[in-house]
């Protein structure tokens, strides 16, 4: 085997993966609430350093732009310094981003990567951001987002449901801090539509990487496991879904997929940050079954 070939699953691996560590005591409970809390760790590193170097003119000695862009995230967050870069740089319009609560609004799907995003919201709550979760495709319908979804139903957090309201992000007001795309997850096929389709449009307008953008400033986004309408095994650029979401960063559970390796795709991904949702990789494909 080739040690220098960069370590990635595929998502049927990750799925036999997910299924030997649930069989062998780490429950899909269990790697959800790891997911999720291990991103919002992530997001809320970021946005301190972010505070911490707005309104600086030269953050050269600060921030090292030619950082690498792929950054593994154990049991403990590296410093921030690793994966920020001075082009996500903000603040308020006095230069100063402790004056007021922070936005978050967490688009979340109906399925597990939305439970993953229930969790970041709950935690990002409980730090206290101002919390906005937009349900794209309704209620969430797995057994683990269901459980996560009931938790944050008592939190002081919004919870908008785009299939009952058709016109829900017309009527979003402020502009947001952070984004989070919990929409779809790696398993994801064919191409958005509908509100799915509306959302990315939506998170898109505030992209610094996207075509669609008409915000060079703005919020950052964020996507859990991987953009929205990108499959996590696509080796072809022609079957990429150029309506996906465009992120800063990328928040990778376990390990990248085929897709994160792939030039073609590199620029929906901002930057990539992979972190250990607790699977232990050596020994689950050698377990008994």
């Amino acid at each position: 085997m080739n040690k220098n070939r960069e370590h990635f699953v595929t998502c049927g691996q990750m799925r036999i993966l997910e299924k030997r560590a649930d069989e062998n005591g780490l429950s899909y409970y269990q790697m959800m609430e790891t997911a999720g809390s291990s991103a919002a760790e992530i997001i809320l590193e970021i946005d301190m350093y972010r505070r911490f170097i707005a309104g600086k003119e030269d953050v050269s000695d600060t921030v090292n732009s030619k950082v690498a862009e792929t950054v593994y995230v154990g049991k403990s967050i590296k410093s921030p310094k690793s994966y920020v870069s001075a082009e996500n740089k903000g603040c308020d319009e006095k230069g100063d981003w402790s004056s007021r609560r922070k936005n978050v609004l967490v688009f979340c799907g109906k399925g597990n990567n939305g439970g993953d995003g229930f969790v970041t919201a709950r935690i990002l709550c409980n730090k206290g951001y101002e919390v906005t979760v937009i349900l794209v495709d309704g209620k969430p319908v797995t057994s683990n987002s269901k459980i996560n979804f009931s938790l944050i139903e008592d939190m002081p957090i919004t919870i908008v449901d785009m299939k009952e309201n058709e016109r829900a992000l017309i009527e979003l007001r402020e502009i947001p801090d952070i984004i989070i795309d919990a929409i779809y997850g790696t398993g994801f096929q064919g191409a958005l539509n509908g509100n799915a389709l509306k959302a990315a449009i939506y998170i898109n307008n505030f992209s610094k990487g996207s075509s669609d953008s008409t915000c060079r400033g703005g919020p950052i986004i964020f996507a859990l496991d991987i953009p929205s309408g990108i499959s996590g095994d696509l080796i072809n650029e022609k079957y990429l879904d150029h309506s996906c979401v465009c992120a800063d960063y990328t928040i990778v559970f376990h390990a990248k997929k085929p897709v994160h390796l792939q030039k073609f795709a590199s620029g929906y991904f901002g930057r990539i940050v992979v972190c250990d949702i607790g699977i232990d990789e050596e020994r689950l494909w050698n377990v008994e079954i």
